[in-house]
């Protein structure tokens, strides 16, 4: 009786590797206080899903010997979720989101997670690669910038789920980044 527990508890293990996963990667702004004359400026929010590798996937289960299986996926567009997650980032921080103001523009180069194999835990380490542009309301681009947020996670499981919340890391790591940076916001209020 044991050994028929221990062979359907292998078969489950490994099945789970073999089988697709398709998840939503959320994505929650860190707080963050208003800057300074933002509630004056409207904002729109664009992005480009412009990554020429793994455009199908964002991640790959692993198994124990770190060899890739099966593919996880993404629920929404890629593009979808970085317009999202920056748009609530401009809300956070006091900006108004409509047309008449700067055109903000996300040009999404990587969005991947790798997951790695460690002697009691492995790592689920994402990068999210974006060239956030700013165009005035002249039409004149008066900002550019090429951002590559990283994340790190230890984890248990190289499932769908590790792998969202390690990329949403990523992506925030981008997003302070960018905020940080005076000459982006001085962009945003440029006519």
């Amino acid at each position: 009786m044991r050994i028929l527990a221990v062979v359907a508890l292998a078969a489950m293990v490994t099945a789970c590797a073999t089988t697709e996963e398709t998840v939503s990667v959320g994505y929650a702004p860190a707080p963050a206080s208003a800057v300074a004359g933002a509630e004056a400026i409207q904002v729109t929010v664009t992005a480009v899903d412009a990554r020429t590798t793994n455009r199908a996937r964002i991640s790959t289960k692993i198994n124990g010997y770190g060899m890739e299986m099966a593919p996880i996926r993404s629920k929404e567009e890629v593009a979808d979720i970085v317009r999202d997650a920056l748009s609530a980032e401009f809300k956070q921080h006091g900006y108004k989101l409509a047309a008449g103001g700067p055109k903000v523009e996300a040009k999404v180069t990587t969005f991947y997670n790798q997951f790695g194999v460690g002697m009691w835990s492995g790592k689920a380490n994402s990068e999210v690669n974006l060239t956030v542009a700013v165009t005035s309301p002249s039409g004149a681009q008066v900002y550019s910038r090429d951002l590559a947020g990283k994340a790190s996670k230890t984890v248990q499981m190289a499932g769908g789920k590790n792998a969202a919340l390690s990329l949403s890391e990523a992506l925030a790591d981008d997003f302070k980044t960018l905020f940080a940076d005076e000459a982006f916001t001085k962009a945003l209020s440029a006519q």
